[in-house]
């Protein structure tokens, strides 16, 4: 997949097949639009490829940016998996935010050799959302493009949405969240290196900065682990959060894998949540903070465990 930052209108090769969201989670719902758009873009010889803002129009609207499922480097992976050609990032500004929907067609869509375009049923774009599909229908018939719009994709009588999701995981129900996603939470960073106090524990963990808008709740978890550049995955325990006992600031994902020694500084990871385990807690003392450790990478070997029995 090419990712394109669109300063100018990226130089595709081909005419194409368009969706246009941020699919943040990149969950069932965004699955169903890109597995429809990679077949209607078979059927004409088209490139498939997606338009999202960044930074989120909701930075823009309320000044902070909104919590995240996937950030761009796990939302480009989950995208990649789907087939998808193209990634086409415009840059959301207040210009771009107060264009009529008329406007923002001729300027951004059609000079794309636009030929089909499929979109959610609830979908709304330009200034103020006066942009629907019945503008989009009458732009289809005069430019010559296909256009369609899929119904909403359903799990247990309800809409999957990625708020849906971001509820899951607030609940600590990982299991539900990653039905919703068709995929498991992930985060992608490179490990940086860290206080050393987990060698001192005799756990040494990789140390992945994270941003203070990914909505996993900070807690400890059991987690799988890509290594690259083989992607390999290696069982572990991870805690997410500021590291309250040493009056840590720095939100950060500290993994312990289980069965892997190898030094990791300057590797990249894709960190997999499997299951919640605990929330975090200030602990008197290294001594009682070792002694949690010892706990949560127990109870790590049993999840582990029940999966492989079940699995």
């Amino acid at each position: 997949m090419l990712i394109h930052r669109w300063q100018r209108h990226p130089a595709l090769p081909h005419p194409v097949a368009l969706a246009i969201g941020n699919f943040d989670g990149v969950h069932r719902g965004h699955q169903a639009i890109l597995h429809t758009l990679a077949a209607e873009a078979a059927a004409d010889n088209l490139s498939t490829a997606l338009l999202s803002f960044f930074p989120h129009p909701k930075s823009l609207v309320s000044g902070e940016p909104p919590a995240l499922l996937t950030p761009l480097r796990d939302r480009a992976h989950w995208l990649a998996q789907c087939g998808l050609e193209h990634w086409l990032l415009l840059s959301f500004t207040h210009a771009l935010m107060r264009k009529e929907p008329e406007d923002f067609i001729r300027e951004y869509l059609l000079p794309l050799r636009l030929r089909f375009l499929l979109v959610g049923d609830d979908f709304r774009f330009g200034f103020r959302g006066r942009g629907d599909f019945a503008l989009l229908t009458r732009f289809a018939a005069q430019a010559g493009f296909r256009l369609q719009a899929l119904p909403t994709v359903q799990a247990d009588g309800a809409r999957i949405s990625s708020s849906r999701i971001r509820a899951a995981l607030a609940a600590h129900d990982i299991a539900h969240a990653r039905d919703l996603l068709g995929h498991d939470v992930t985060f992608t960073g490179k490990v940086r290196h860290g206080a050393g106090r987990g060698h001192a524990l005799s756990t040494p963990t990789a140390n992945v900065h994270l941003p203070a808008n990914w909505c996993l709740p900070d807690g400890v978890y059991v987690v799988q682990v890509a290594i690259a550049p083989d992607d390999a995955l290696h069982w572990g325990v991870a805690n997410v959060g500021t590291t309250p006992t040493f009056g840590g600031r720095q939100r950060k994902l500290e993994v312990h894998l289980l069965d892997h020694s190898a030094a990791l500084y300057g590797t990249t990871l894709r960190v997999h949540i499997r299951h919640f385990l605990r929330s975090t807690r200030r602990f008197a003392d290294a001594a009682a903070l070792q002694a949690q450790i010892r706990q949560d990478i127990a109870d790590t070997r049993f999840f582990i465990q029940q999966e492989q029995q079940h699995g």
